[in-house]
């Protein structure tokens, strides 16, 4: 998953994660207007918090189409809700958070049968102000069996930093807060009575022969419902995990956290101060053009596989040649089953 504020003055951040089965080091936190740039870790539950914030923001996230006809969503225990068009659905911020959450979506058929589909779904909010964001389709695609299994969204955070000087790789290994760090144990649930459907991540394929099969995402509950059923599976995941009731952050800190920052940085290293023009400064300007920009800057760039002025996350599908392979890809079925 990937998550921009968008318009924040002083308190953007960028959450992204490398879709590992881990409810600590899988996610991580970029304040974009510190003085040196680099990732934090922050735990599942922060992240929860941060996309239910009502603040503007931008999400890439995955969805899980099934062939089971009306699958209740109400037993997921590794997925999220959120308001899609004013519909609640449930979401996943990596694949193998879906691929998990299969033992615990309740249905009745058999194994050699099942087939199921997740999408990359990119979303914004939508401009009116309510108590949680209610967000836009931007696009949507079918992820290969490969990207299923593979896919690490830390790609979207190197692209938007890859021209920025003040910005490191190298991980701070504290949480945001000094007296919460290693607040959530470093720790992977795992069940004895795990399936062998779904034991193993990397036993998935793409089924090149089904073509007519119908699929759907899993029907959550009445939207009232929905947000206490968010609560309890936080409740009961932090039960499961041994995390003591209140040891995440939430965004009010987070943001109290940059204006910190900011106070203690010299004027003269604002950002505006810093950019230059070949400089990304969020994730979706990454398939403009190369024109313009030196042959070093151009080495670099092609180097890590991106492209410069990068405004927002969306950007990245901005130009021709991206926005029609996005739109091919869109309407490529890929179907996949577990070996």
């Amino acid at each position: 998953m990937l998550l921009e504020t968008l318009d924040l003055r002083n308190n953007d951040i960028l959450v992204y994660s490398q879709n590992l089965f881990n409810f600590n080091d899988s996610f991580k936190i970029i304040f974009k207007n510190e003085k040196l740039k680099r990732p934090r870790r922050i735990s599942y539950f922060d992240v929860c918090a941060y996309v239910k914030d009502p603040s503007p923001k931008n999400l890439i996230i995955y969805r899980l189409l099934t062939n089971v006809d009306q699958l209740d969503a109400y037993s997921t225990k590794y997925g999220y809700f959120i308001k899609i068009n004013n519909k609640a659905e449930l979401i996943y911020f990596d694949p193998i958070f879906a691929i998990k959450d299969l033992r615990h979506l309740r249905f009745d058929l058999n194994p050699s049968r099942f087939r199921f589909k997740i999408q990359q779904v990119g979303l914004t909010s939508l401009t009116k102000k309510e108590s949680e964001p209610n967000f836009a389709e931007v696009y949507c695609f079918d992820l290969k069996a490969v990207e299923a299994q593979s896919q690490n969204d830390k790609i979207f955070a190197d692209a938007i930093f890859a021209f920025d000087e003040n910005f490191t790789d190298s991980e701070l290994p504290e949480n945001i807060e000094p007296e919460k760090r290693n607040a959530v144990p470093n720790t992977i649930i795992s069940s004895d009575s795990e399936t062998a459907l779904i034991s193993k991540v990397k036993n998935i394929s793409e089924d090149k022969g089904e073509t007519k099969t119908s699929f759907q995402s899993p029907i959550p509950p009445d939207f009232n419902r929905v947000q206490d059923l968010r609560e309890e599976i936080i409740v009961l995941l932090k039960q499961a995990l041994g995390i003591p009731e209140g040891s995440s952050i939430t965004p009010l800190q987070a943001s109290q956290h940059i204006k910190t920052v900011i106070e203690d940085s010299k004027p003269e290293l604002k950002v505006e101060s810093i950019k230059k023009e070949t400089k990304i400064d969020n994730a979706m300007d990454l398939f403009k053009t190369t024109e313009n920009i030196s042959p070093d800057e151009k080495q670099k760039f092609e180097t890590k596989n991106v492209a410069p002025e990068v405004n927002n996350v969306f950007d990245l599908f901005k130009t021709t040649n991206k926005s029609d392979e996005l739109t091919a890809r869109g309407k490529d079925s890929i179907i996949l089953k577990f070996d």
